[in-house]
């Protein structure tokens, strides 16, 4: 019995039609899939679900702390009632004012908040009852993020530049002495010519991938090395940010005197062994224990 020989190209016709209707299949339910979620996100917009509906509005809880325990606020922000209230007084002064529907209180509270917890944005907004795009506008600045840059790190700008940072942030003038040395007779006239104590501080960031091996410090974790001065009275007299955590002390000394850091002639800062050992720095001896818990037992006098 004879039979018909395949015809390979009506084989080859057939699978290609096979395969046409399959890709079809697929694209017609990929946009059958899309145009629901389209019309869901529509619908959700047109009736959409409050998120921040707290009674305890960022306002309230903020009045909450002033009036309430002295230690709660100093707590949450950081500082007393009375400290709070001197503070938005002076950035009112600075002509600084409410904006259309966040006060200036609160736009401190909120800074000052995220500042003492380190919690994220979305935390806060949850703390204050307010949108994520508001509570960064107060606290956030991200060179790659254009919504948050146009902000500018509203409230860090504010505390660190003029007239703000060089009002209460400056050195000491050279015929100034440290009342804290002139009225202590263990430290008069010892330490006329010390105008305060300098040291570096590590403090957590949040790099990216390529430079997080840079500012990963000795004790293991990511952070800058920020260098701080302070006089006697434990007022910030200089403060240097933005080097790795790996860089040492005494690098980040030297860039700040060839910056900004000038320091009068004849007067100068303790410092411990990590800095050089310079004129403008009284540093511990090399090799030496100091027993600190002796030396304060050197004025006791007993019965």
């Amino acid at each position: 019995m004879d039979t018909e020989p395949d015809d390979p190209a009506g084989n080859h016709s057939e699978e290609v039609q096979q395969h046409a209707l399959r890709n079809t299949a697929i694209l017609v339910s990929a946009i059958i899939s899309l145009t629901a979620t389209i019309v869901e996100c529509n619908n959700v917009r047109k009736n959409p679900q409050p998120y921040h509906t707290s009674v305890l509005s960022g306002e309230a809880w903020l009045i909450e702390l002033l009036l309430g325990h002295p230690e709660r606020i100093r707590c949450e922000l950081g500082m007393h009632a009375h400290v709070f209230t001197r503070l938005v007084d002076t950035l009112r002064e600075l002509k600084h004012d409410d904006s259309k529907f966040v006060s200036l209180e609160e736009q401190v509270a909120i800074f000052l908040y995220m500042s003492v917890t380190g919690l994220s944005i979305r935390h806060t907004s949850e703390r204050f009852q307010r949108s994520n795009e508001t509570i960064s506008q107060y606290v956030v600045f991200s060179s790659t993020n254009p919504t948050l840059s146009r902000y500018f790190h509203k409230m860090v700008s504010i505390f660190s530049s003029a007239p703000f940072y060089t009002t209460h942030v400056h050195m000491p003038t050279p015929d100034e002495v440290q009342t804290e040395i002139r009225n202590n007779p263990r430290f008069w006239p010892y330490f006329k010519n010390a105008i305060g104590a300098l040291d570096g501080s590590h403090i957590h960031a949040a790099p990216g991938l390529m430079d997080r091996a840079a500012f990963r410090n000795r004790k293991g974790f990511v952070s800058q090395n920020c260098l701080f001065a302070c006089n006697f009275g434990l007022r910030v007299t200089y403060a240097l940010t933005g080097w790795e955590g790996s860089a040492n002390d005494a690098r980040i000394y030297q860039d700040a005197r060839s910056k900004d850091l000038h320091i009068s002639a004849g007067k100068f800062f303790l410092a411990d062994s990590g800095f050089p050992l310079r004129p403008e720095l009284l540093v511990p001896y090399q090799n030496v224990r100091y027993h600190l818990a002796e030396w304060r037992r050197a004025n006791l006098r007993y019965a």
